[in-house]
């Protein structure tokens, strides 16, 4: 019994299977604002998505050890963690079809030597069809929860065919970014490669028009600033740290295969003056006369941007608190093949905060902010657009906005207001 109990714990201890619902649709639009409020969880797990075959994928997940609530609920001798996630799978392409759904109970070991507990879990989704993947992960301890959804593109071959894994462990990486593993190999779920040719893309350093513009970026997916063979049995994830995306594949342009991005050794956090500088853009900050080398001169003009907005010197540190938990959410929210602050979602996050309401669909999003003082409202709609590099990337649609109140926001910034545009 000893032996199955630490197996046990090390895993999960009960499956359940909830079943397929063919009849149930995805629920009618309800308020999503909690996907992005950070104040409604203590979770943030991390998730991947592997197809294995043409019809079964593998959902990997990770969640900090420090993020959980442990006791002695389950095993009176040991101090354990209680995960339950469940997820609803929709069929996108008929009508948002309710198609699978599956609730699995973890229970893990409260060990000070592990940074990160994993989950595997298989899901039904089958070739030829595209899908949205709600996920709810449940801290039953601590009786909190997070929502996820993940888009599933398996209608044509997508970057979700290739699986990732520790030459060490073998284990599925969730993200190698997050996973600071030594080496990684690569393999397709279905094609047998022994090396694929790697295009280098350097770091966007661009930053979106602000609402009220008509000009969107222009992203490059084609020419790349260089590129390479890569063997697949070992891959040393030293050679893969300068910034930017690294775009894997059999052919001979980035294209068919899938991308690893690298944004830097404390991404998401936001730790050096130039990390700190860029999105203070969005807020009025020019830096355009500084000198770029300067780090000093930087910082100290970092610093003079928020005292002037600030009555005094704890106001400042609200305000660049307040700020930069900002920015990193927009990082871990919001990154597709630019880091999360760089688009449009995090542009608007940054800038008027958690939005009142998210309602959510396969091809876009919508916000909405209720201040008290802009009237009835603002409205952001976000189109999902479509890419080789990510199935994270959405855009907003400039044609549908009326009135950002882009002016008004700025100017409370200018005030030095702590600015949270709800109720």
């Amino acid at each position: 019994m000893s032996k199955y109990i630490r197996i046990v714990l090390g895993l999960f201890i009960v499956i359940s299977f909830i079943g397929c619902l063919p009849e149930k649709k995805m629920p009618i639009p309800r308020n999503l604002e909690m996907i992005y409020n950070p104040t409604t969880s203590s979770l943030y797990p991390e998730y991947s998505f592997y197809n294995i075959d043409d019809s079964t994928s593998i959902l990997v997940g990770q969640i900090a050890s420090n993020k959980l609530l442990y006791n002695n609920a389950a095993y009176k001798n040991k101090l354990t963690s209680r995960v339950k996630v469940i997820y609803s799978l929709y069929n996108l392409d008929k009508k948002n079809r309710l198609v699978d759904s599956l609730a699995t109970n973890f229970i893990f070991e409260k060990d000070i030597s592990q940074e990160y507990h994993s989950i595997e879990i298989p899901v039904r989704a089958k070739l030829g069809k595209d899908y949205i993947l709600e996920i709810i992960t449940r801290d039953l301890n601590r009786k909190n929860e997070n929502y996820t959804f993940l888009k599933i593109e398996r209608s044509s071959s997508t970057l979700q065919d290739f699986l990732l894994r520790d030459s060490a462990s073998y284990n599925l990486i969730v993200k190698p970014e997050l996973n600071f593993v030594k080496e990684f190999t690569v393999e397709h779920y279905k094609n047998n490669y022994d090396s694929l040719n790697v295009f280098f893309f350097k770091k966007n350093n661009a930053i979106p028009a602000f609402p009220e513009s008509n000009d969107s970026i222009q992203y490059n997916y084609v020419k790349s600033d260089s590129s390479w063979v890569c063997y697949l049995d070992s891959i040393k994830y030293e050679s893969y740290t300068q910034e930017g995306n690294y775009y894997f594949t059999n052919k001979s342009v980035p294209k068919g295969g899938f991308v690893f991005s690298y944004f830097g050794p404390d991404f998401p956090n936001v730790n050096t003056v130039d990390k700190m500088i860029k999105p203070l853009a969005y807020i009025g900050f020019n830096d355009t006369t500084l000198c770029p080398d300067s780090i000093g001169r930087l910082k100290l003009a970092i610093d003079s941007f928020w005292l002037q907005r600030a009555s005094n010197v704890d106001r400042a540190r609200d305000l660049i608190q307040l700020f930069y938990n900002r920015v990193i959410m927009a990082n871990k929210y919001f990154t597709s093949f630019v880091e999360g602050w760089q688009t449009d979602r995090g542009m608007i996050y940054i800038t008027y905060g958690i939005p009142d309401y998210v309602f959510k669909s396969d091809l876009e999003e919508k916000w909405i902010y209720s201040p008290i003082d802009l009237g009835t409202g603002i409205s952001f709609t976000f189109k999902y657009k479509k890419n080789p590099f990510s199935l994270n990337h959405y855009e907003l649609d400039r044609k549908k906005l009326k009135d950002a109140a882009w002016d008004s926001v700025l100017q409370k910034w200018e005030l030095g207001e702590i600015i949270y545009y709800q109720k």
